[in-house]
This record gives structure tokens, sequence and C-alpha cells, in this order.
């Protein structure tokens, strides 16, 4: 039986989309898709050279603010986990099906509303999501340094970064040499 509540295994953590913070990704992006319509379809239609290269940068604004906002409204839906801690390792919704190892991760590095895991064998946990094999490419050569390994947007779920690496160091088994130093602290108190 366990002594202190240190030494009991700690519960499973699962973060999942935050609806507030999707709303305000979404609503923004949709804003702004509206104001860049009345561009795309003005200059493109105008039959002007100049207004046909604004209503160009319009028709990519839309695109591109249309498309997140898309993409933030669908999330809003997903209910499932998309990071689960538990003792079996680290698992990932966007990343792929298999769950990471703990002993696997080699650092933890955060920023700007994004967690990046870099781990000591990538290549037993291969990126299987098309979106994010894609971001991977065009980042090249400096993708792992600027991601990390496996890399999660905090900034769109409903638990915290800090909350995040806490569940991962909470649930790491200790090594030998950890183990034997809190022997030898508890038995100095």
């Amino acid at each position: 039986m366990p002594d202190t509540p240190a030494d009991c295994a700690p519960e499973p953590f699962a973060a999942r989309f935050s609806i507030a913070r999707l709303l305000l990704w979404a609503i923004p992006s949709a804003g702004l898709a509206v104001v860049c319509a009345p561009l795309a379809l003005g200059g493109l239609t105008s039959g002007k050279a100049a207004a046909f290269v604004i209503g160009l940068a319009g028709g990519a604004g839309l695109l591109f603010f249309g498309l997140i906002a898309v993409v933030q409204m669908l999330r809003l839906f997903d209910r499932r986990p998309q990071v689960i801690v538990d003792k079996r390792g680290v698992y990932v919704r966007s990343h792929g099906e298999k769950v990471i190892g703990l002993r696997s991760i080699k650092g933890l590095h955060r920023d700007a509303g994004r967690l990046g895991i870099t781990l000591y064998k990538p290549s037993k946990y291969p990126i299987e999501r098309r979106h994010r094999q894609f971001i991977w490419k065009i980042n090249g050569s400096s993708a792992r340094g600027f991601f990390g390994d496996v890399w999660i947007w905090t900034n769109m779920l409903d638990r915290t970064t800090p909350a995040i690496i806490e569940a991962i160091l909470a649930h790491r088994p200790k090594t030998d040499f950890e183990r034997e130093m809190d022997e030898i602290i508890a038995a100095n108190r």
C-alpha cells in the first residue's frame, strides 16, 4: 500500500478542443473572409489589370481565412480527446494512432500556444496524418528544430501547456537513480 499520495499512480489526463477557444479562432477568421469576398469579386470581375491583382489578393484572403473558419467550426463538434497522457504514454490524435512511450521522449519545449516533443527515435513514431506531413515537408530541414518530432497546438485545447507537461512528468516512470534519490531524501527528513 502506498505511503504517500506521491506514490499513487496519477489519474489519466485528457485534453479536448475548447469550444470558447475555437470560437475565438473561427469568428475573426470568418469576419476576415467576409471582408475579402467583395475585394475578390469586385477585382476579378472589373476587367482592369490593377483591380484584377487586388481581386487575386482578395481571393487568396477569402480562401485562407475561410478555410481556417471552416476547420475550426468543424472542430467544435469533435468532442474526442485530442491528447491523452496515461501510464502507456502520450497519445496525440493529430499526430497519429500510436501511443508515444514516455521513455521515448527526449525533451519538451513550448512556444506560443504549441508544445513540441522531441523523441530519441522519431522514426519509431512517424507522422501519420497527411496535413501534418505536409506542414513538415514545407518546413524542410528546420521542421524538427521548430516543431519538434510531435507538436500539440495547446491554444485550441481545454487544457494548458503547463498542465500537459505536468501530466507527462507525473506519468513518466522513474529511473533507478531517481528512485534512489527519493529514498535518500525521504530517509533524511
